[in-house]
């Protein structure tokens, strides 16, 4: 059963970095449909706790960064969150980050650092590779 759980946790998860790259927007249909991925196979205490640990992170974030971070990335953190509980959560969000971390790092110096400071990339993609290697790593444990 897993593995129809990590299929459709990841054909989301592609469709929400496909929507954040082409509009920089996630819409709100795929968190939910994640959630919904989230139930199957439940333990739901540990589920609860990653929706919000997960999530706490990027609010966090979004505060302090005055809304470079989006709604739609705490969002779809908290979804994560959910299917993946604290552990899995944030095993995506150092993975996704970092990714992220070098993407912003290549670019920077493919523009030998202009204007570094206002490079705006997606998060989703980074996050959704993250999400994928996280899911496979807490169930083949």
């Amino acid at each position: 059963m897993w593995v129809v759980k990590a299929i459709l946790f990841a054909s989301l998860l592609l469709w929400a970095s496909i929507s954040d790259i082409r509009k920089r927007e996630i819409p709100d249909v795929l968190p939910a449909c994640i959630l919904v991925i989230g139930l199957i196979h439940v333990s739901l205490l540990p589920a609860l706790l990653g929706l919000f640990v997960t999530a706490l992170p990027f609010f966090a974030a979004a505060i302090l960064s005055h809304g470079r971070i989006g709604g739609g990335d705490i969002k779809l953190m908290a979804a994560c969150g959910f299917v993946l509980g604290v552990s899995g959560g944030f095993l995506q969000t150092i993975i996704g980050l970092s990714m992220a971390l070098i993407g912003w790092l290549f670019q920077s110096a493919t523009s030998c650092f202009k204007n570094s400071r206002n490079i705006a990339m997606p998060l989703a993609p980074f996050l959704a590779v993250g999400g994928i290697i996280a899911f496979w790593i807490i169930h083949r444990a």
